[in-house]
């Protein structure tokens, strides 16, 4: 008997293959003589002698409809053996056949079978509820053993929600609710709904819609099968506008509670963070300083179950996107808010802790992740207004009958469960205690969050920074805003004689317009639209908790690790860029107390020659350093600390000077699709951070700048320690030198690289290393001089955590009223490096100064025809 099956079978395969029928009606003869085969072996089946040659035998019957069907529908009109097949109802035995083989080979062939039938839109196929039938068990009850065998699968249920989305009218073959007659008018199965009063239960209901579970049994899966599945939801939630009666069932079913649930089980799978040295070298940014082996300087690795969680998110988004039905949205945005923020998220951030090894960086870090990734504006809405404990502004919102039910329901169960309310404590309290943190990861996560609140969602920037209320931005002159900036742009010009500076500042100039243009037509989230005031500048309170914290942060400049300034400076720029807020007390002095030299500066007289309002328009103010605002006077002791280094090292500047061009030069990382450097050649904490997980949407960008890489690619004209244009002609002579002054060469910059990373005290008056009058002007190459700077790093960290202890240096008067014990130290070379960031983050902010003076009308000419406000 096998013998017999494999010959014939083996000999039908050849005819099938090399057979081509030369016309419907052969074709068509053809076709039912296989059909009629698949039905014997089926009947023929219930009593199997050999199952291995019964699946071999069903197999190449399979292929060989599907081999027909490929030709016909190549071909030109009739179609007469697909149109069969939906007469003959061959799919039932092809399903009945490829569920009883076991086999995958068969299983494959089936799958095609059934697409075919899809793809071809004959009617009778898919709008065939016993049609409907077959392809559900098929998916349903097969041994899917291959990753293949289930994305061909779930593929069909693509095919037919893709059939329903294009056309509605299909729908009934799939979908049967309970208690509903299909061919009755939706408004009297409607009112009949609404009547019973128990249709609501949030329980799962398969039999009306199987199509609908088996998709989403599948969403959490990744590859083609997960692929196929979310967007074939989609695509039937889209289909939700268009019918009343699957509008109905979607909001009653437990459609909402398993997206939600599904959501929460996959956060509740995020471990804590890890922290994975990448393989490639690091930038020289963070390579040369002395936090380069700590996590601060290592993007968190966040694994799998980060990705699974970041998927089934953006998958929410699509969903939300997709979907027209108001009420099904608003049914699923109240599911996101009660059961994820309220039940899960929310508590998570209340309930972690800072201790060594607690979680409050990685739940900060999460909902940094989620807050970037999002952009879909309902969801950020729900996400930030709970956690922020900001007024939504919507009033009543009228609901239908189910979609009431179904948040009662949600009501009572919020209710049973109570927890604390972001009223209470909220993002911006938990904020505060980040940054008050001694964890350098919790600051860092912190900053992260705020930057990205701040830019990516910057209708909430005045429920995260207070504000005082009615006090919107005074203009102030012309002349005002370029005293403002000449003394911003003197003090960073007195740290580093930049021969590029024209052509850095105006990188920052075009980054400045780029931003400050994009806010323009932001309006805050908790704006009012009977208030005319709603989108201007408002002064910041001077006592607002975020700004002092980071204000202190920003005192330790020199001490901090090199990546926390990164996003220090980012966030501060952050605030700088935002409409919403004005530079008046914090970055810019306060117009009202301006001195000018000439009493009559500009009024509103309106006798005054119009030349004279401009003259006197340009006039440069002074002001009483009382009055300075909080910011730029920290940022001028910062500065006034590098005069003081200069005047005790001699050397300073040829120091300065040679760390900005080793960070200048281009990185070479061993993967070229991570370069470490922006286009511009501007290094941010996104890069360092962003290396396990893309989901880097718009503005990403920190303090460490595009001077960088526009100066780096200008010609350099300055001679220093690191870089002397002598140093090719030393290379050439080196051989003929004497083999002492190569030692003695060798001595100077071993001495060099040991003077860089001794500890260096930023706040201390004097000068701990000692003056060196014989210091070499020319070295060997500057990478390979600071390389082996990593070689000490425990030593220097050990030392650094000695003197966080008090056991080394002295506080400085001005740090003690913010600090309890001694300030921390850092290396010469630490030090250098911020010294260069501080450089790059004054051009920045006084760029952003300059274009916000003239795109926010913040500076002009009061008296000439201009109002003394935006």
């Amino acid at each position: 008997m096998d013998f017999w099956s494999r010959l014939i079978g083996g000999s039908r395969s050849l005819t099938s293959k090399s057979f081509r029928a030369t016309s419907p009606t052969e074709r068509l003869t053809a076709f039912k003589r296989t059909c009629n085969s698949l039905q014997q072996i089926w009947r023929s089946s219930s009593t199997p002698i050999d199952q291995q040659s019964t699946a071999t035998h069903s197999r190449n019957y399979i292929e060989r409809l599907n081999s027909v069907l490929s030709d016909e529908s190549r071909g030109p009109a009739p179609h007469p053996c697909l149109q069969y097949a939906s007469s003959s109802q061959i799919f039932v035995t092809v399903t009945k056949l490829a569920l009883s083989s076991y086999d995958d080979n068969t299983l494959r062939c089936a799958a095609v079978f059934f697409n075919t039938l899809i793809d071809a839109e004959v009617d009778g196929v898919v709008d065939n509820r016993l049609f409907a039938r077959a392809l559900v068990d098929l998916v349903r009850r097969a041994d899917k053993h291959s990753e293949d065998v289930e994305g061909r699968l779930v593929e069909l249920l693509f095919g037919v929600a893709n059939n329903i989305r294009l056309q509605p009218g299909i729908l009934p073959a799939w979908f049967a609710p309970r208690n509903e007659g299909l061919d009755g008018q939706e408004g009297d199965s409607g009112q009949r709904q609404s009547m019973s009063g128990k249709e609501f239960e949030g329980a799962t209901r398969k039999d009306d819609f199987p199509l609908f579970y088996l998709l989403v049994e599948y969403v959490h899966h990744e590859g083609r099968a997960g692929d196929f599945a979310r967007t074939g939801l989609l695509y039937l939630i889209e289909t939700a506008s268009r019918s009343k009666h699957l509008e109905r069932w979607l909001i009653e079913s437990d459609l909402a509670t398993l997206m939600a649930t599904g959501l929460g089980a996959l956060y509740s799978q995020l471990g804590s963070l890890s922290f994975i040295p990448p393989e490639e070298n690091p930038p020289h940014i963070i390579a040369l300083s002395d936090h380069a082996g700590q996590d601060t300087a290592i993007a968190p690795y966040l694994g799998s179950p980060m990705r699974s969680f970041m998927s089934y998110l953006l998958f929410w988004q699509d969903t939300i996107d997709h979907c027209k039905s108001a009420e099904v949205n608003g049914n699923l945005l109240d599911h996101f808010q009660i059961l994820f923020l309220e039940q899960l998220l929310y508590p998570s951030l209340l309930e972690s802790s800072d201790v060594e090894g607690g979680s409050t960086a990685a739940v900060l870090t999460y909902l940094y992740r989620i807050l970037e990734s999002v952009v879909q504006d309902d969801l950020v809405h729900r996400i930030l207004h709970f956690l922020l404990a900001s007024d939504s502004g919507k009033g009543k919102v009228d609901m239908s009958v189910s979609r009431r039910k179904s948040l009662d329901v949600l009501a009572a169960f919020a209710e049973e469960s109570a927890k604390p309310s972001p009223s209470l404590f909220n993002l911006r309290d938990l904020a505060l205690l980040g940054l008050q943190s001694s964890s350098r990861q919790t600051i860092l996560a912190t900053l992260r969050l705020l930057t990205v609140v701040l830019q990516r969602h910057h209708p909430f920037t005045r429920s995260l920074i207070r504000t005082v209320p009615g006090q919107p931005a005074k203009q102030r002159t012309v002349g005002a805003l370029n005293a403002e900036l000449g003394n911003m742009v003197s003090m960073a010009t007195s740290i580093v004689n930049d021969p590029t500076l024209d052509e850095s500042y105006d990188n920052y100039l075009k980054d400045a317009s780029w931003i400050l243009e994009a806010h323009l037509c932001i309006a805050p989230a908790e704006s009012s639209p009977d208030d005319p005031t709603a989108d201007r500048p408002l002064e910041l309170q001077q006592g607002d908790g975020l700004i002092r914290e980071l204000l202190n942060c920003l005192r330790n400049f020199f001490t901090n690790s090199v990546v926390v300034n990164l996003a220090l400076t980012e966030v501060l720029m952050s605030i700088a860029s935002s409409h919403l807020l004005s530079l008046d007390g914090w970055i810019l002095v306060d117009p009202a107390k301006y001195n000018y030299p000439n009493p009559s500066t500009p009024t509103t007289d309106e006798n005054k020659n119009i030349l004279d309002e401009i003259r006197l328009a340009y006039e440069e103010p002074t002001w009483s350093s009382e009055d300075a605002p909080t910011l730029t006077s920290i940022l001028q002791h910062l500065v006034q600390q590098t005069q003081e280094w200069r005047k005790i090292l001699p050397d300073f500047d040829i120091l300065v000077a040679a760390r900005r061009d080793l960070l200048h030069q281009e990185d070479e990382p061993v993967n070229p699709n991570t370069n470490p450097r922006s286009s511009t050649g501007r290094l941010s904490t996104a890069t360092i951070w962003d290396s396990d997980m893309n989901f880097a949407r718009g503005r990403a960008r920190s303090s460490l700048t595009r001077g960088l890489g526009s100066a780096s690619a200008s010609p350099r004209t300055s001679t220093s320690a690191f870089g002397s244009p002598h140093r090719g002609r030393d290379r050439s002579s080196s051989l003929a030198r004497p083999l002492a002054s190569r030692e003695s060469s060798l001595a100077r910059t071993e001495d060099l690289r040991r003077r860089l990373s001794a500890p260096f005290f930023p706040s201390a008056p004097a000068n701990p290393v000692p003056k060196r009058d014989n210091l070499p002007t020319t070295t060997e190459e500057p990478q390979e001089q600071e390389q082996e700077q990593g070689e000490s790093e425990e030593q220097k960290q050990d030392e650094s955590k000695k003197e966080q202890t008090g056991e080394q240096g002295e506080t400085n008067e001005d740090e003690s009223a913010i600090l309890d014990e001694p300030p921390p130290s850092a290396s010469l070379g630490h030090v250098l490096t911020n010294v260069i960031i501080l450089y790059e983050f004054l051009l920045e902010l006084s760029a952003t100064v300059q274009v916000r003076g003239s795109l926010y009308e913040e500076a002009g000419f009061p008296g000439v025809g201009v109002e003394g406000s935006v």
